[in-house]
């Protein structure tokens, strides 16, 4: 591929795709990311961009990790995703900085809501997924009562996990930021 000789961010690209689909194989089969895999990447990609750039590359790093916070912190506070998957986020976002770590959640994001719509409009009918996409706009718009209400939704979610009847349900996001960090290898290599 051209990306390899033409752009110097294909190794960090490689890094946090590679994590990525390690990542994936371990959500889909325990529905839980661990931080023996984040928390060395994220450590890996500040140190590998403070080694390329020094304070630039520090400032690019943790632009990323910020980033990749930002991005998912409201999702796992209302109880949509796991902290692995912030956690996961983050640390891609140490290695390919702010700007790339936007793109992969922004097409994570796009890659989860055509799977859901699909499978809710495959399970369910798509009066169902019209249904649904109206509550989802209720919901956000009381996101406030969310963010400062209990945590029941946490635990309901792991719930979900360990029930088998349920777990079908969950989809794992990691397998979202994968196909994420997919796109943004293709969208890098047609610009």
């Amino acid at each position: 591929m051209d990306i390899l000789t033409r752009d110097p961010m294909w190794m960090p690209v490689a890094a946090a795709l590679a994590t990525s689909l390690m990542a994936t194989i371990a959500d889909v089969k325990t529905l839980q990311i661990r931080n023996t895999l984040t928390v060395p990447l994220c450590l890996t990609g500040i140190g590998f961009h403070v080694w390329l750039s020094g304070w630039e590359g520090l400032l690019l790093s943790l632009g990323g990790v910020l980033v990749g916070f930002g991005c998912l912190i409201v999702p796992y506070l209302i109880g949509i995703l796991g902290a692995g998957d912030v956690k996961l986020l983050m640390a891609m976002g140490s290695w390919l900085g702010s700007t790339h770590t936007a793109l992969v959640a922004l097409f994570g994001c796009l890659a989860l809501g055509v799977l859901a719509v699909l499978l809710m409009g495959k399970r369910e009918g798509f009066a169902a997924v019209w249904f649904n996409l109206q509550l989802s706009v209720l919901r956000l718009q009381t996101i406030r009562r969310h963010l400062f209400g209990s945590q029941k939704h946490l635990q309901d979610i792991r719930s979900m996990a360990k029930d088998p009847t349920q777990r079908g349900n969950l989809i794992p996001f990691s397998v979202m930021l994968a196909m994420g960090t997919c796109a943004l290898v293709l969208f890098l290599n047609a610009n």
